[in-house]
């Protein structure tokens, strides 16, 4: 049969810090194959099971299989893999998303084909050609492998290494909306009033970071920056309030980084009745930016503070300062705004004072919600190409655990201690 199986390999582990939203990266494909009159269902595993998600896809008998995976997904993607590989010996294989990405030949022992960077044009027009030339995963040489942009095939006798495409701005606008027609909404909307009272999901507006952090891997959308129209951005805001949900979670790296784009999306908010949350950075932002923000729906903030040091700080290539941190924060607070952190401690030559100092701003800031990791050498980054990381078949799914992947001076069983003090600290305080 001439359809697509879209496979999200996340099954829901009750973490405390889980956020749950419909994968966008799986819906932007099954939009873009449905624009080409390709037949795609998107397999969502969050609320599922390993053993029903293969019945469905072995019921379903697609032609091509395609998983989005990531670090933390490894071993459910491999997983899933193999049971394909049973099920569906026939079906074309591919895997895409960061890791893949990254290191598209540890993937050639399970997959027929990787798809690295972004996918969203290159991935549909290599199924499109498979099922109009009737090509197979043992044909393959048939199609025209050259134009698939990313593509990464080394294997079946065939050596494929195309370069990554990031899509300019006016492509992007060209591109047809998510497609979420097949995700399990009232699940995602009870966890979300049950967790804090508003029907929230995630929407992305801009695409790239500038910045080039020591702990962080870019391997998708890469360092250019390009912002999808606002038109497009608030028909997609549409597609969601009829869907039912009455919040947004923007998850842009950057979302605050352009004045004029952030005055504008305000100014279109406006009205709406719709909170929203987002990322922020610890500097650029003035007291009017905030209470416009404030005005429009903003409900809570999330600053990538990080330490406390700006000696670890500078480790980190982090490039704001504690003081601009202290300010951003107090501004944001000023304007009604809630305000989480994330901190990083443990860092490589990071000390055991500099780690104090991180808990002390964590626990004096006016902060509503906070969290501390050690730092996780993500494939792609530098500090992956500085200390390695965890041995390939090393399982990477558990959440937010303190536990170092490499050889590190600082003591673990001190760490978590220290960490469970202060979150002890912030709870009283709250």
């Amino acid at each position: 049969m001439s359809r697509v199986a879209l496979v999200f390999p996340y099954f829901r582990t009750r973490s405390p810090t889980e956020m749950l939203f419909p994968p966008l990266g799986v819906a932007v494909l099954a939009a873009h194959l449905r624009a080409l009159g390709v037949e795609a269902k998107v397999f969502d595993g969050t609320f599922s099971t390993f053993e029903r998600l293969r019945d469905d896809l072995s019921a379903y008998q697609p032609a091509i299989v395609g998983i989005s995976s990531m670090v933390s997904l490894t071993a459910n993607t491999l997983r899933i893999a193999e049971a394909v590989r049973t099920d569906l010996p026939d079906a074309l294989l591919v895997a895409g998303g960061p890791l893949p990405t990254v290191f598209p030949g540890r993937y050639m022992r399970h997959f027929d084909a990787v798809f690295r960077g972004e996918a969203d044009v290159s991935f549909p027009r290599l199924c499109l050609d498979c099922f109009d030339r009737s090509a197979s995963r043992a044909s393959l040489a048939e199609l025209p492998l050259d134009t698939y942009g990313g593509l990464f095939v080394g294997d079946h006798g065939l050596r494929v290494d195309n370069p990554t495409v990031h899509h300019g701005e006016r492509e992007l606008d060209a591109f047809p909306l998510p497609d979420r027609s097949d995700f399990d909404h009232a699940a995602y909307q009870q966890v979300w009033l049950e967790e804090t009272g508003a029907k929230v999901t995630s929407i992305i507006t801009t695409l790239g970071c500038p910045f080039d952090c020591d702990f962080c891997s870019r391997p998708i959308f890469g360092s250019a920056v390009r912002h999808r129209s606002l038109t497009a951005v608030f028909a997609e805001i549409e597609q969601i309030r009829r869907l039912g949900y009455d919040s947004l979670w923007i998850a842009d790296d950057i979302f605050t980084l352009s004045r004029p784009y952030l005055e504008e999306f305000c100014r279109r908010m406006a009205g709406l009745q719709m909170s929203w949350s987002c990322l922020s950075r610890a500097n650029g932002i003035d007291r009017a930016t905030a209470r416009r923000m404030k005005e429009t729906g903003c409900k809570r903030v999330y600053l990538g503070l990080e330490s406390g040091s700006q000696a670890t700080l500078q480790l980190m290539n982090k490039q704001i300062t504690v003081e601009g941190a202290v300010r951003t924060v107090d501004m944001y607070r000023e304007a009604g705004i809630e305000v989480a952190a994330f901190f990083i401690v443990g860092y490589p030559g990071e000390t055991v004072a500099s780690i104090e100092e991180t808990f002390k701003l964590a626990s004096t800031l006016p902060l509503d919600e906070i969290s501390f990791n050690v730092p996780v050498p993500l494939p792609g980054s530098h500090l992956f190409e500085r200390v390695g990381g965890p041995d390939e078949g090393k399982d990477w799914t558990r959440e937010n655990e303190v536990t170092f992947f490499y050889d590190s001076e600082i003591d673990q069983d001190w760490l978590r201690r220290r960490i469970d003090e202060t979150m002890r600290e912030f709870a009283q305080k709250g």
